[in-house]
């Protein structure tokens, strides 16, 4: 179906995009985007990552300003210069790092912000009618903090929905849900289209596209590939088109299809985690006793909801955080109370959870990036001064080994794609990584195509015999990577299982266990 097709099928639009161009120097983000959407339909928006999906939806909510181009509402246009004008027009966006305030309850935080006058008893009233009228499970009476993520995701939803916004966008809204909240979040969102919500669903899940969108928005290299209906177009067209590729009809590996797992039975131990314990200031206990082990060549996966404990795990282990109490074991030597320089020198290699804050320097350059925490080594110094050549060598290697697009060691990090800017940080801890690698949340976020760079990176680092542990809410690529996976659940482990041998429902149900049944 080609574009002009994509137009015609869409009789009383509310939305019209039409001929907008991005560009962020030399990186063209969007280009030509054009597009007609009706109030009470949901569509989808696929694409690999640097595609333009997130660009395209900043500037529907004015974060960014396009270069070029025209958005009309009901046929008036409209300049939406900022998130806040972009409320004022009814358009609302909900990210995949939520914005609420943990101290406040949910009838709170929706009501935030508000006049005094709009804060009222009737305010109130209304927000639960809006609330019962969804269906969607919202306690009340309870603080942000003691919420599961689906429920901090409904109330973030609520808040939109309660600042009359006809057009709400869902940046990858399942991948910091459960299993079992996948379902009743689907639900929940095809009763705002049937409700006359205009839904942008931003998603790299065929599965989900499938089940949850009218049409499918697919972009490639900022343009826009082609607006179909989802009923009638096969998984394997979305796919190409997605990709570049011709369709060819031919069945597209699922994402629990069986790989082929590393033999670690005789090997020994990489970590060993012994007892760990970690009580934040407030006297909180965020891990409880933690025991596991992995082997060399091993990929120990732990599975679990968003905020239990998993990053701190990994923060503890790599020493950014200092366990409460407990040991903890690198290749047999005891390493419970070593720096984290200590800990990079004996070959722990970390890729963190948020690569923004924690991985890169955006300011810096591609090359800097990949050399900022290795600068002092031989191979990146002369005659005792660092050597720029080298660097931009040694850059260019990896640039390419990697595929970083673009193709430029010296353009900032904050030019490229989070797909690509997670390919840095990979690249750049994958090559310290001689015993241990952690990693944390690898593919949150990112398409199909660079889904599977990164896992078979991961694959190739644990082939050579380094162990590795995986962490990651997103229990597809979890059970397809790992050799054994781990569940944790309210800071424990409740349970350790061959992914091989399980179902989602037994891991959702380990997930979910309350504090009383972790034993």
């Amino acid at each position: 179906m080609n574009l002009r097709e994509s137009w015609e099928v869409v009789v009383d639009p509310f939305l019209k995009v039409t001929g907008i161009d991005k560009s962020f120097g030399a990186v063209r983000a969007l280009h030509n985007v054009n597009l007609l959407a009706s109030k009470g339909e949901c569509i989808a928006i696929l694409g690999e990552n640097g595609a333009g999906k997130t660009t395209f939806a900043s500037v529907l909510i004015g974060l960014y300003q396009p270069d070029n181009g025209e958005i009309k509402l009901g046929g008036t246009p409209v300049s939406v210069t900022s998130p806040a004008k972009a409320i004022e027009h009814g358009i609302g966006m909900i990210h995949q790092h939520f914005s609420l305030v943990g101290a406040m309850t949910a009838e709170e935080n929706i009501l935030i912000g508000l006049p005094s006058t709009k804060r009222g008893t009737d305010a109130r009233a209304r927000v639960r009618q809006l609330c019962s009228d969804l269906d969607f499970n919202v306690d009340f009476d309870i603080r942000v903090t003691e919420m599961p993520v689906g429920m901090k995701q409904r109330v973030e939803i609520l808040k939109a929905l309660f600042r009359d916004v006809s057009i709400l966008i869902l940046d990858e809204p399942t991948s910091v849900l459960a299993p079992t909240e996948v379902a009743p979040f689907l639900k929940g969102v095809r009763k705002l289209v049937a409700n006359g919500c205009l839904v942008f669903f931003i998603s790299h899940k065929l599965d989900e596209i499938r089940e949850i969108a009218d049409r499918v928005m697919i972009m490639r290299h900022g343009r826009v590939e082609g607006v179909l209906p989802v009923a009638t177009t096969p998984m394997t067209q979305m796919s190409a088109l997605m990709m570049g590729e011709k369709p060819t009809g031919e069945t597209v590996e699922t994402p629990n299809a069986k790989k082929a797992r590393n033999d670690t039975s005789s090997a020994p131990d990489a970590l060993v985690v012994s007892d760990l314990c970690l009580t934040d200031p407030g006297g909180a206990e965020i891990l409880q006793d933690v025991t596991l082990s992995v082997k060399a060549g091993e990929i120990l996966g732990i599975a679990g909801i968003d905020g239990n404990g998993q990053t701190e795990l990994s923060e503890v282990i790599t020493g950014l955080k200092r366990q409460t109490s407990g040991a903890i074991h690198l290749n047999g030597t005891e390493i419970s109370s070593a720096s984290i320089a200590s800990r990079i020198a004996d070959g722990i290699g970390f890729v963190p959870e948020d690569r923004h804050a924690e991985g890169l320097v955006l300011s810096l350059s591609v090359e800097e990036n990949l050399a900022f925490r290795s600068i002092g080594e031989d191979r990146f110094m002369s005659g005792g001064l660092i050597s720029r050549r080298a660097m931009h060598e040694i850059a260019s290697d990896v640039v390419a080994g990697f595929d970083i697009r673009p193709p430029d060691p010296k353009l900032n990090a904050s030019a490229l794609s989070g797909g690509n800017q997670q390919k840095i940080v990979l690249a750049r801890e994958v090559a310290r990584a001689r015993n241990l690698l952690v990693v944390v949340q690898p593919t949150k976020g990112l398409d199909v195509g660079a889904t599977e760079f990164v896992q078979n990176q991961i694959r190739a680092v644990a082939q050579s015999g380094v162990g590795v542990l995986y962490i990651s809410t997103e229990l597809e690529h979890v059970l397809d990577i790992s050799d054994r996976v781990a569940v944790i659940a309210f800071g424990r482990i409740t349970g350790v299982v061959d992914p091989e041998n399980t179902t989602l429902q037994d891991i959702g149900l380990l997930m979910t266990a309350a504090p009383e049944e972790v034993q």
